[in-house]
């Protein structure tokens, strides 16, 4: 199936941080909203399995803790 246009309601901060991401990028905003779908998508599926998600930050493993 191809892409279905749809609209959303995003908080003005929600729209700044997802220009600042498709600038940073080289991207569209809907290439960000696309991208963090699917990372979203990843996570859930990984911790609804009772799997961890640990973040490195230099020699330290943070978890990552979804509520």
């Amino acid at each position: 199936m191809g892409p279905v246009k749809t609209s959303v309601y995003l908080s003005e901060k929600s729209i700044e941080a997802l220009k600042k991401l498709a600038s940073k990028r080289g991207t569209s905003m809907a290439e960000v909203l696309r991208h963090a779908i699917a990372t979203e998508d990843f996570l859930d599926e990984a911790t609804s399995k009772g799997n961890e998600v640990l973040i490195k930050e230099g020699k330290t493993l943070k978890q990552l803790v979804r509520v």
